[in-house]
């Protein structure tokens, strides 16, 4: 869930996936599509509260899902998280048509996050139990 001030909603997740949005709309949706599809809970920031997509980027996030809006042109991203997948959903929702090969469909979203929940499980120890 997103918080409705805009700031990010914390998850429990090692690597956590998040989401800036320009459009609460598609962030919402996302974070849901991938709580339904793989239980992963997302952190939500409007990508107009810089403070807000600091506060999540310092989190080290595995995936960052992001819409390119006029206030996050201000921040480099790759810099902010060095480590994570960046997928830029603007090319998805813009109008008109362009080139299509660079865009960040639902499946690259969903490729992207199970290769970080593949990386964020825990070691099995030989009791069955989680690695310490």
């Amino acid at each position: 869930m997103a918080n409705r001030k805009g700031g990010p909603v914390v998850s429990e997740a090692h690597h956590p996936v998040v989401i800036l949005h320009e459009h609460p709309l598609l962030g919402e949706g996302i974070a849901k599509y991938l709580s339904a599809q793989l239980g992963v809970e997302a952190i939500i920031a409007s990508g107009d509260d810089l403070e807000a997509v600091t506060a999540a980027l310092a989190l080290g996030p595995a995936v960052v899902i992001f819409e390119r809006s006029d206030r996050l042109r201000q921040l480099d991203l790759a810099a902010l998280a060095p480590h994570a997948d960046l997928i830029d959903v603007s090319t998805v929702v813009a109008r008109g048509l362009g080139d299509s090969s660079g865009d960040a469909g639902l499946e690259r979203i969903l490729q992207a996050v199970r290769g970080c929940i593949a990386v964020a499980e825990p070691t099995k120890t030989g009791s069955g139990e989680p690695a310490s």
